[in-house]
């Protein structure tokens, strides 16, 4: 049987997807292949549109090649748009991925947070909503960025080391709810030493 395979880059609020039609009867019917859910690293970020299936390829192997131009990749902060396609085999199933300008986001580094949690830091949920905040910047994850946060007042305590959280949102979830330490001594020097 012949078959059109169908592009339509504004399917599902700009995402894309791919169609596979018969071509012949009167009554043919197609096929989507709901690659978002097939292939969820073609996902788009967030508020982001990737229109997959602008560009279809005949891979010379009964499958095809589907690209999605707009398809980005976060760093930190930043957003590149590198585009990704996909290869796909006769029966619209994802067999690999080709990015070939997608890298490594080059954003390693070790951050610990060294945080005054004596009492005279007043109100506390001040704190915790600026450590939430900042960290809410930054892309942590596993070969990228890690948080470790040190409170002291007469004694110093790690909150947390290095690499516990792997998300902002697990780093952001956990400074919410850490509790203040209190005591009546500043004892800087000596969390910095720590």
């Amino acid at each position: 049987p012949r078959r059109l395979l169908v592009g339509a880059p504004w399917d599902g609020d700009r995402q894309g997807d791919v169609y596979k039609c018969r071509v012949g009867p009167p009554n043919a019917t197609c096929t989507k292949a709901n690659l978002g859910s097939a292939a969820p690293w073609l996902a788009p970020l967030p508020g982001h549109s990737v229109h997959l299936g602008m560009t279809l390829l005949d891979s010379k192997d009964g499958g095809f090649v589907a690209c999605a131009p707009l398809w980005s990749q976060e760093c930190g902060t930043s957003v590149f748009s590198t585009g990704i396609c996909a290869r796909l085999d006769a029966d619209l199933r994802p067999v690999g991925t080709i990015a070939p300008t997608a890298q490594r986001c080059s954003t390693y580094m070790d951050i610990v947070i060294v945080l005054d949690g004596s009492n005279s830091i007043y109100p506390w949920y001040e704190v915790q909503n600026f450590l939430s905040n900042v960290l809410s910047k930054f892309f942590i994850g596993p070969g990228q960025i890690q948080v470790g946060v040190l409170q002291y007042g007469e004694r110093a305590v790690h909150e947390w080391v290095l690499g516990r959280y792997r998300t902002a949102a697990e780093v952001v979830e956990a400074a919410k709810n850490i509790s203040r330490q209190e005591g009546r001594e500043t004892r800087t020097a000596f969390a910095i030493r720590q």
